[in-house]
């Protein structure tokens, strides 16, 4: 190997590893981003529930308050019925205290009428001794104190015609008033008996409002008890919720800070890589100048030669193709492997951890290793930009932290060889490379028991 391919090779590596160096930094930012981005989701997500929660507790107190206004009404419509039938049973109690009054008064006039009559009784039955005496056979005062009505005396005309004669306007006045006293005693036995009656019945209603209004009384209670913890969870939910919204101005404070860091960190690297890329440009460029003119010394010097022999000219290097293994599997890229399958440090998470696949560092395209159809090509957080084939009988392979100009689509078939992209440092990545997988039914197995490395 000349000198000038050594110089290049250190240069290339040189470059490599600065860049390389970077990348952990960068990838490290990115995962403290990304992390701030899932808890501010999370806490997105805990403020929308919460929002939900309360929206539903206001509800509930709303319909509650109405509820418990609705039998707020009701009761004051009892209340004003209640007062109603109190106001009317105080009425009738009054119009039955008149109504004794006038029984009483009554039964003294009754008396006094019966005084009257017992006083005509005896009237009558002196009369009736006297037309006795006077030579009538019959017991006139039995007669006469054995009547009922007037037509019962009437029936008895031969008796009472002598006394009806004689006491006409006495047995009428005498009738009249036991009628009267009949009547009136009738009329103030009905009336009492409907007052009492009415009476019952608004006792009955009063009773039952009672009954209704303390009803209503128990249902305010109770609504009263639900909406005052209601009140209490809301107040709850509201305080969480402002210690969510606290945290969530915080996450943005801090993801804010972070991606100024990360802008400023990203300055910087790049100011470095920059400068690098010039100081390796400049030495390469020196370098093509010494080597330019050993060639222009090499050929003046083979030119004045005597010698009629001339030197083979070298064939030209081929195009380095990928190797095959002994089963039939290919090289899914050019390059060096930096990491092989097995536990080791994760450079990124900084604790040990199953390392699924073989990793190549280096650059260019990305080849199937066998072909196949494509079922997945898209990106993933931690394999970037990645395409994985089924190869039929349980095999999958995976390519990883391609570029984002993927070659194939999922349900696309591949032949072996075919480019699927190019080597890149998409998701959790330290440096271009390829991260290459080999699954056995579903199992990640050591790519080396397939492919030349």
């Amino acid at each position: 190997m000349n000198k000038s391919k050594v110089f290049s090779l250190l240069s290339s590596t040189a470059l490599f590893l600065s860049l390389n160096s970077m990348a952990p930094s960068v990838s490290a930012n990115s995962q403290t981003l990304n992390d701030l981005e899932q808890q501010k989701e999370q806490l997105q997500q805990e403020k929308n529930k919460l929002n939900g929660d309360i929206n539903d507790a206001e509800n509930e107190m709303q319909s509650l308050d109405s509820e418990r206004e609705q039998l707020n009404n009701d009761i004051s419509e009892i209340q004003n019925n209640i007062e109603e039938i109190i106001a009317q049973i105080d009425k009738q109690e009054k119009e039955i205290a008149r109504l004794e009054e006038e029984i009483n008064q009554l039964n003294k006039e009754i008396k006094a009428l019966e005084e009257k009559i017992e006083a005509r009784n005896e009237l009558l039955a002196e009369q009736a001794r006297g037309v006795q005496i006077a030579g009538s056979p019959q017991d006139l005062v039995d007669i006469v104190l054995s009547a009922d009505s007037l037509s019962d005396l009437v029936g008895r005309i031969e008796v009472i015609n002598v006394l009806v004669k004689n006491n006409n306007n006495i047995m009428e006045e005498q009738i009249q008033d036991r009628k009267a006293v009949e009547e009136a005693r009738e009329e103030v036995d009905l009336a009492k008996e409907e007052t009492n009656r009415v009476k019952e019945d608004m006792e009955v209603s009063r009773n039952q409002l009672l009954a209704e209004r303390k009803n209503l009384d128990n249902k305010i209670q109770v609504v009263t008890e639900k909406y005052n913890l209601t009140s209490v969870e809301r107040d709850q939910l509201l305080s969480q919720q402002t210690q969510v919204a606290s945290k969530t101005d915080a996450i943005d404070q801090e993801m804010t800070a972070e991606k100024e860091r990360i802008a400023a960190q990203k300055a910087r690297e790049e100011a470095e890589a920059k400068k690098l890329a010039e100081a390796q440009r400049k030495a390469a460029e020196k370098e093509r100048l010494k080597q330019s003119k050993k060639v222009q010394t090499a050929s003046s010097a083979k030119e004045s030669s005597t010698t009629s022999s001339s030197a083979p000219t070298p064939a030209p290097t081929p195009t380095p193709t990928p190797a095959t293994s002994s089963n039939g599997w290919v090289r899914p890229a050019n390059g060096y492997v930096t990491s092989e399958f097995g536990y080791r440090t994760h450079p990124i998470l900084g604790y040990k951890r199953l390392h699924a696949g073989t990793d190549i560092g280096g650059g260019g395209a990305i080849s199937a290793a066998k072909s196949g159809t494509v079922t997945v090509a898209g990106y993933h957080n931690s394999y970037g930009n990645y395409v994985k084939i089924d190869h039929g009988n349980g095999i999958t392979t995976l390519y990883a932290h391609m570029k984002s100009d993927l070659r194939v689509s999922a349900g696309q078939s591949v032949s072996q060889g075919q480019q699927l992209g190019t080597m890149g440092t998409t998701g959790s990545s330290t440096g271009v490379h390829l991260h290459f997988e080999v699954h056995k039914n579903g199992t990640p197995v050591n790519p080396r028991n397939y492919v030349n490395f």
